[in-house]
């Protein structure tokens, strides 16, 4: 009987207040213009200024230049679309001819439909101001705004919100609002807006979230474990972010101590506590309504600024204790004697490691500078794989060489090696191919592998010795490329 009571209740105060229970939906049931797939880019929403019309923008001014995107003669309406969308096309091929492999089932998303949404997820992430979008959250909160109230409510994050709104540090992650807001179909222009201001100031968890309940990733994917994190799920409700120490930045709800005067800040250890005073005394009393004296609040800011001393002296520290770590395990390439070495990539298939140690990227970037006069131009991750690279058969990640006498490019693509069968720490990099430009057709370069020189290769080469050859031979055959190509 308590139960059917309090039941009616909350039915009667959703309808005096015009807040009507939305049952759980998902996927495409979600009636929201940010619940799209990624790949589904007539349906992506729009906004003054997005990253479509900043593209179309760019292709326009652009004329001919060889870095805008162009235009192919084709028939297929979704390459007609995509192309009077952007007011270009990505490909040389239409996309009824690049569909992702794999059938019509857990079809992967092709990176060119998807290019759209990555344009809009770009200008939206820039666009965005999740400070500002915070603190009017928190002020709506703390003025007792009924409608923002009874959102929180109906979504389980009122609790979280209110312990945000005492303690800034554990304002809960913004996911924790706006994926309930999703599921319960309450994530309007309008109500967002209530919460956070503008829409602009989160459109970009919008659309990446939005994009992740339209199409779920698996549950073992690590999408599918963050995505997870965040669902609604009905009479549990969400929680703040934890405790942490202003001093140490400890994190834990059970060590750490609220501040008995301002219940604002929090320390694990009264050792932490005396050490912070003095920075967090102005503060303190401002939050209790008292004055701040100008010694105090000089004192407080002296404080800070030794602080920020201190910690970028640990930080230099930190990376002396790298470079070291990179010498050494530079050193021990160098001299350790011929012989092969096998480590497992992420999926589990056994390759040679050519370049030990987790600094494996940039031990490519300084054998080819120390040996060969190379300069480093990036690490690159590869969406698109550039014409006369296979993506069936080489890996997306590599680094990028620049020889700064000819302005000749190579290209080193890896795969990265794991411990314990490819469950464990990284090891090191297998080297796929080494490719340099072999022509330029169109404006766009032709990349060509560079085969591994296995006939120069003696008894005594380890792999530091037979790593040089090989980029020594990519750099003879390595072509000027301008840059703009």
């Amino acid at each position: 009987r308590d139960k059917n009571a309090a039941a009616q209740t909350q039915r009667s105060q959703h309808q005096q207040h015009n807040v009507v229970p939305m049952p759980l939906v998902t996927g495409e049931a979600l009636a929201n213009p940010y619940v799209v797939r990624r790949d589904d880019f007539r349906r992506l929403p729009r906004w003054p200024n997005d990253g479509i019309e900043q593209e179309r923008k760019k292709n326009r001014e652009s004329g001919q230049d060889s870095t805008c995107l162009g235009r192919i003669e084709t028939d297929d309406p979704d390459t007609i679309a995509m192309t009077e969308l952007l007011g270009g096309y990505p490909s040389k091929l239409p996309l009824s001819e690049i569909e992702p492999e794999g059938g019509t089932e857990a079809e992967p998303i092709g990176f060119i439909r998807s290019l759209p949404f990555m344009f809009q997820k770009t200008a939206a992430k820039e666009q965005s101001n999740l400070p500002i979008a915070k603190s009017h959250l928190i002020e709506a909160y703390k003025r007792k705004h009924a409608d923002v109230r009874r959102i929180l409510k109906e979504i389980n994050c009122e609790k979280c919100v209110y312990k945000g709104s005492c303690d800034e540090s554990r304002f809960p992650d913004f996911r924790t609002i706006i994926v309930p807001l999703f599921q319960k179909n309450l994530a309007s222009d309008k109500n967002v807006e209530l919460l956070f201001g503008k829409v602009s100031h989160v459109r970009h968890i919008l659309l990446e979230f939005g994009a992740q309940l339209a199409d779920p990733p698996p549950e073992n994917s690590p999408a599918g474990k963050v995505l997870s994190q965040f669902l609604y799920v009905p009479e549990v409700k969400a929680t703040p972010a934890p405790k942490s120490c202003a001093e140490c930045g400890h994190v834990s709800d059970e060590d750490c101590s609220k501040c008995s005067a301002c219940k604002t800040v929090a320390y694990c250890s009264a050792d932490c506590q005396r050490k912070h005073w003095p920075i967090h005394k102005p503060d303190c009393l401002r939050a209790q309504g008292k004055g701040v004296s100008e010694k105090v609040a000089a004192k407080a800011q002296r404080k800070v600024e030794e602080k920020a001393a201190l910690e970028r002296s640990h930080k230099s520290k930190e990376c002396e204790q790298v470079k070291k770590q990179f010498e050494d395990d530079f050193t021990a390439y160098a001299s350790e004697g011929p012989g092969e070495h096998w480590a497992h990539d992420c999926s589990g298939k056994r390759l040679r490691i050519h370049v030990p140690t987790v600094y494996a990227d940039q031990m490519i970037g300084n054998i080819a500078k120390i040996f060969l006069q190379l300069r480093e131009e990036q690490i690159v991750s590869l969406g698109m794989f550039p014409d006369g690279i296979d993506p069936d058969k080489y890996g997306f990640r590599g680094t990028e060489l620049k020889d700064p006498r000819t302005d000749a490019r190579i290209l080193v693509l890896f795969e990265r090696l794991f411990a314990d069968e490819g469950r464990g720490g990284g090891v090191g990099l297998h080297i796929d191919g080494v490719f340099v430009v072999e022509n330029v057709v169109g404006g766009a370069a032709r990349w060509k592998l560079v085969p591994e020189p296995k006939a120069s290769y003696t008894r005594e080469d380890n792999r530091l010795h037979k790593m040089v050859k090989y980029l020594e031979l990519a750099k003879r055959k390595a072509k000027s490329v301008p840059e703009v190509i």
